[in-house]
C-alpha cells in the first residue's frame, strides 16, 4: 500500500455527484433529481449550545463512559458505535450469522479511541457505560493491528476491525477474541455491516480511479464486489480534507466524503441507494477548482489557507423532513450545527465547546462531552429530534 503523511486512511478529496440514482430528497429546490438545501440562506439562530439541543430534543440520555477509576480510558474518543439493543434501535439484536443459533447479541458501546499520534485501540462498554475490554492491540502479531480506520458489528454480534495500515481486516468473536486476520486488496474508509450479512464500504483505494461506495462480503474479494455509485470528481490524492461517514439513521445508511456538500441514504437490507441530497453553504463552499489548487500536498499553508477560506461538510450525522444535524468547517472552526428545515434557522457551537457531535444511531444522536475536571469521565449525550 502506498504511504502518504497526508492522506493516511483516505485517498482524496472528492467531488461527489451520483451516476445512477433511484430517488431524491423531499423537497422542491433540487439539481437533476438532487435536491439542494440551501443551509447559506437560513437565518443565524446564534449559539448551539448543550441547553439548547436539550430543549430542542424531545428525549435526551446520557452515558457516563468509566473504567474503574482509570481516567486514561477512554483518552480521546474519536468514534462510538452502538450493538444491541443500547439505545433500542441499534439492531440487528439477534445473532442472524452463519451458525443460525438465534441467540441475542451483547448490549455493547464500542469506542474507537486515539491516545496518542498513530496509536488507536478500540474499547468495550457494556450498556451502562462499564468498560469491559481492549480488543486486540497495537502491533503485527496476531489479532493486532498498526492502525484503524474504521470497525463493525456483524449480526452475530463478532466484530470486525479495519487496518488501513497493514491492509488487513481482523475478526473478532463475540467473546472479543481474535478469531481470523484475512489480507485486503484495498481498503476501506468506513464500513457497516447491512442486514443480508454483507458490508456496505466507503473504498479509499490509492488509485482515485477506484473509490466509490461498494457493497462487498467480509473477504473483501474483487470478484464479490458490487458497486453502488461510482463518485464523479477531479481527484487530488494528496489532499485530506476529512474521512467518510456512514451513519445508521431510521431509513438506512446515511453518508458523507469531505469536504464536499453531497449526502446519501442507502438501504440497510441490500446497501442500494435511496436519496441524494446536497447542502450548498454558499459562495464560500468549496468547489473541486479549490481543492486540485491545493496542489501536491508539500505546501501545508496551501491546505490550511483552504480550510481557513472555506465552509464545508465534514460529518453528516441525521437529514430528516424536520432537521440537518452534523458538523462542519466554517471558515477554519469545526463546529457542530443543526439547522431547522422548517423554519429556516440553523444554530452552530462555539469554539471551546466541551461536547461535539460524533454521529447518529437509528432515532439518536450521539454527542461526546469531554470530561470538565482533572477527575471527571468521558460522556455520550443521546438525544431524539
Amino acid at each position: 500500500m502506498k504511504k502518504n503523511n497526508n492522506t493516511l486512511g483516505t485517498a482524496a478529496a472528492l467531488f461527489i455527484a451520483a451516476t445512477a440514482l433511484l430517488g431524491g430528497c423531499t423537497g422542491q429546490n433540487s439539481r437533476g433529481g438532487i435536491e439542494i438545501i440551501d443551509l447559506y440562506r437560513y437565518e443565524d439562530g446564534g449559539a448551539l449550545t448543550d441547553a439548547m439541543l436539550d430543549s430542542l430534543a424531545t428525549e435526551t440520555r446520557v452515558i457516563e463512559l468509566v473504567a474503574d477509576g482509570d481516567l486514561t480510558i477512554p483518552a480521546n474518543p474519536i468514534k462510538v458505535k452502538f450493538a444491541g439493543n443500547v439505545t433500542g434501535t441499534d439492531g440487528p439484536i439477534q445473532d442472524t450469522g452463519s451458525g443460525k443459533t438465534g441467540g441475542r447479541i451483547e448490549d455493547r458501546i464500542y469506542v474507537l479511541d486515539n491516545p496518542a499520534i498513530r496509536e488507536y485501540r478500540l474499547l468495550a462498554f457494556d450498556s451502562n457505560g462499564r468498560f469491559i475490554r481492549q480488543i486486540g492491540a497495537m502491533g503485527r502479531g496476531p489479532g493486532e493491528y498498526l492502525g484503524i480506520s474504521d470497525f463493525a458489528t456483524a449480526p452475530d454480534g463478532s466484530v470486525w476491525i479495519e487496518d488501513a495500515v497493514a491492509n488487513n481486516l481482523i475478526h473478532y468473536g463475540k467473546d472479543l477474541r481474535h478469531i481470523c486476520t484475512v489480507p485486503t486488496s484495498y481498503d476501506a474508509d468506513c464500513m457497516e455491516f447491512l442486514e443480508d450479512g454483507n458490508l456496505i464500504v466507503n473504498l479509499s483505494h490509492w488509485n482515485p480511479d477506484l473509490i466509490r461506495i461498494a457493497v462487498t462480503d467480509t473477504l473483501f474479494g474483487e470478484e464479490n464486489r458490487r458497486t453502488v455509485i461510482r463518485y464523479s470528481y477531479e481527484p487530488n490524492p494528496y489532499i485530506h480534507y476529512g474521512s467518510g461517514q456512514l451513519n445508521k439513521v431510521r431509513e438506512g445508511w446515511l453518508h458523507n466524503y469531505p469536504p464536499f456538500g453531497d449526502v446519501y441514504l442507502f438501504d440497510s437490507r441490500d446497501g442500494e441507494l435511496k436519496q441524494h441530497c446536497f447542502l450548498d453553504f454558499g459562495p464560500d463552499k468549496i468547489t473541486p477548482e479549490d481543492v486540485l489548487e491545493v496542489g501536491d500536498g508539500n505546501d501545508d499553508m496551501k491546505l490550511i489557507q483552504s480550510i481557513d477560506d472555506h465552509i464545508f461538510l465534514l460529518k453528516i450525522a441525521d437529514l430528516s423532513d424536520d432537521y440537518v444535524i452534523g458538523r462542519m468547517n466554517d471558515k477554519g472552526q469545526y463546529t457542530d450545527f443543526i439547522a431547522d428545515r422548517k423554519n429556516r434557522i440553523i444554530y452552530k457551537s462555539k469554539p471551546g465547546s466541551l461536547s461535539r457531535i460524533l454521529g447518529q444511531s437509528g432515532e439518536w444522536t450521539v454527542s461526546l462531552v469531554a470530561p470538565d475536571t482533572d477527575s471527571g469521565h468521558y460522556k455520550l449525550a443521546l438525544r431524539k429530534f
